[in-house]
């Protein structure tokens, strides 16, 4: 037995279809909100019973960053959701490593400084156009 009764995860599969995708979907954004996951970061796809999450996984500004434990937890509730047979992460921030959630490094990207502007001189003319 997984915890949510049998009859009910049958009902869940019979109804499967656009509703069920429907339902598995908004259940999975809720778990992921219940969690203060930045919802605009995150793609939630759903494949009959399997959940499929893409993107950035970051809590809403002001909030702790997400723990691996987290991590853990939230993937456990999302795979209670009746009808959910599979959860896959696919995220850019975090990566399995021996069985365990870890934090990937993002690179940091250098700013450059803009290079000085300067008047166009109007005494010089354009290049001509070239065409072969």
């Amino acid at each position: 037995m997984d915890g949510i009764g049998f009859g009910r995860r049958e009902n869940v599969e019979r109804k499967q279809g656009a509703m069920g995708t429907s339902f598995l979907r908004a259940e999975t954004r809720s778990v992921l909100s219940k969690y203060r996951v930045e919802l605009s970061l995150i793609r939630v796809g759903v494949f009959g019973n399997v959940i499929r999450l893409q993107g950035h996984l970051r809590r809403v500004v002001g909030l702790p960053e997400m723990t691996h434990e987290a991590l853990e937890s939230l993937e456990r509730e999302i795979r209670r959701v009746p009808g959910v047979r599979r959860v896959e992460m696919h995220l850019t921030n975090w990566g399995r490593k021996d069985s365990e959630w870890k934090p990937v490094e993002t690179p940091v990207l250098e700013t450059v400084e803009p290079a000085p502007q300067s008047e166009l001189n109007p005494e010089i003319a354009p290049s001509p156009v070239v065409r072969s």
